[in-house]
């Protein structure tokens, strides 16, 4: 019997380039599935807005013509489909009760008026697609969801260092399939690579506490020069990018909770008129970088099925940068004395 040696939470780090950030890689528990390679600043994983990797150190972005192009395309992708990976994987912890009672041996299919058993049983089918999708090398993927008598499997899947896009759910079986092609993809994934998927799931920061830094982006505005700075609009923080969400900060002090004032509320980038004429030549976005603690407390619902997640400051100082990649630092705001306005 082949022995599967199980990695626990293997941590890898690449240099991307450009200066760019090491980026923390999860080995999988089989070479049946991808890594995940998430963003980190300062070794610690980067929530919030990422990195798009095609903007150079020097301001300027990444041609289709230039060399690097395709090395960073594939960076781009991979930590695409990493990152929606890795969230589902996160998910299977609060839906152990739909698991326990999802049906292995066949389809459990939806209708308008289903028992509470049935419900748990078709949603847990549907994230396992869905995990299916997001985790499945190449091979993998075509082995489940490729159907040869309908499609050209050989040039139908992404080509070799790229990844699934996270919206292109395949369906069990591939385009065209029957029931039984259908049926044999769906038993055959479940008896022999969701054990490994739960298994890989449960090493993933089992405490629900992940730390890291939350990134936000903001538009520069105009110079007050009476105030002698820039006014930051925490409007413009909300719903963006990975995993953390600005509304899901937990203010621990006065001074926090003007950040999350219900009217919105601003605060000043103080700069000089003199730099401020230079710097606004060159940025008209701003990178913002909190210092946190992520908190996983479950899922909004069912039928969204988004997690929800909360997050406390571990520092007053905001640290500001003006390109994605957070390499060039411009300045900082200390929360505790920082100058802030309501709307």
């Amino acid at each position: 019997m082949k022995q599967v040696f199980f990695i626990i939470t293997v941590l890898v780090f690449q240099i991307m380039g450009w200066g760019q950030s090491q980026e923390k890689v999860f080995n999988p528990p089989t070479t049946d599935f991808i890594s995940l390679s998430l963003q980190t600043h300062k070794g610690k994983l980067r929530f919030g807005v990422q990195d798009e990797y095609f903007l150079k150190s020097d301001g300027t972005y990444v041609s289709s013509r230039d060399e690097e192009y395709f090395e960073k395309d594939k960076q781009f992708s991979h930590n695409n489909a990493s990152r929606h990976a890795f969230v589902e994987l996160l998910k299977i912890r609060f839906k152990e009760d739909m698991f326990d009672v999802m049906d292995k041996d066949f389809f459990t299919e939806r209708t308008q008026n289903m028992y509470e058993k049935d419900l748990k049983s078709h949603t847990a089918q549907q994230h396992v697609l869905a995990l299916a999708n997001a985790l499945c090398n190449k091979q993998q993927s075509i082995r489940f969801f490729c159907n040869p008598k309908e499609e050209d499997c050989a040039s139908g899947f992404q080509q070799d260092g790229y990844y699934n896009e996270p919206r292109n759910i395949r369906s069990w079986g591939g385009r065209g399939a029957s029931e039984f092609q259908k049926l044999r993809a769906y038993t055959n994934f479940v008896k022999e690579k969701f054990p490994l998927v739960g298994k890989w799931a449960k090493t993933l920061y089992s405490d629900n506490v992940l730390e890291g830094y939350y990134v936000t982006r903001t538009n520069l505005g105009t110079y007050d020069f009476k105030n002698g700075g820039y006014w930051l609009n925490t409007y413009q923080f909300y719903n963006q990018g990975f995993l953390l969400k600005w509304y899901g900060l937990q203010p621990a002090n006065s001074s926090e909770r003007k950040l999350m004032h219900p009217n919105g509320s601003s605060i000043l980038f103080k700069m000089l008129p003199e730099e401020a004429e230079t710097f606004s030549e060159k940025s008209q976005q701003i990178f913002l970088v909190f210092d946190v603690s992520g908190y996983l407390n479950g899922l909004e619902n069912y039928r969204a099925d988004q997690l929800k997640t909360t997050f406390s400051l571990n520092s007053p100082v905001i640290e500001i940068y003006s390109d994605d990649g957070l390499t060039k630092k411009v300045g900082a705001i200390n929360i505790n004395t920082m100058v802030s306005k309501t709307r």
